[in-house]
């Protein structure tokens, strides 16, 4: 079984200073899970945040918890999942230059392509791995945005516990922080 948290905080350019930084510094990343009678092959766990000045606001839909059958069903944003019989591959891709894993692989969708695209890490049973990158983005009215994105996940082949993100610190920690402001 493999529990995936996935955690997002947006804020504007109102919140760029200091002040601000410094709020999103006690932004934790990771939460409980909520209770729930249903599991699956997957899980997935749903946290929003919006920063509006020095508050941090849960904007969380109703429904945080979703279980999937397989890990095909699952799409999360800039993650990749190759499951290996107990062992799990979480790739991360994003479309700025980097290493690119299957350049020259023609059956990826990344052939050719100068693009990060590589191995976060592997995880076996009872293993945690995290990964956390930010960017910036434009919306069709030209108003920016920021985003810092954590994906938590665990390989497990019992219920889980709901603080099972909380209590421990990642066995891997994958991170593409980049500088969000120009001169």
């Amino acid at each position: 079984m493999l529990i995936v948290q996935s955690i997002k905080l947006t804020w504007d350019k109102m919140e760029r200073g200091a002040k601000f930084a410094n709020v999103r510094k006690q932004f934790p990343f990771a939460y409980p899970l909520p209770q729930t009678d249903t599991y699956d092959n997957v899980i997935l766990h749903n946290q929003y945040f919006y920063q509006h000045n020095t508050k941090l606001i849960n904007t969380s839909p109703r429904k945080k918890l979703y279980c999937y059958s397989s890990i095909e069903k699952l799409h999360l944003h800039n993650i990749a999942i190759c499951q290996n019989q107990n062992e799990y591959e979480i790739c991360y891709h994003n479309y700025k230059r980097g290493h690119n894993k299957d350049y020259h692989n023609i059956q990826s969708r990344y052939y050719r392509k100068d693009c990060i695209n590589e191995v976060a890490f592997t995880l076996k049973q009872y293993q945690y791995g995290r990964i956390i990158w930010n960017e910036r983005s434009i919306d069709f009215d030209g108003i920016w945005s920021y985003n810092i994105y954590i994906y938590n996940f665990y390989v497990t082949d019992k219920i889980p516990q709901s603080d099972i993100f909380v209590c421990r610190t990642p066995d891997f920690i994958y991170k593409k922080m980049a500088m969000l402001y120009r001169h």
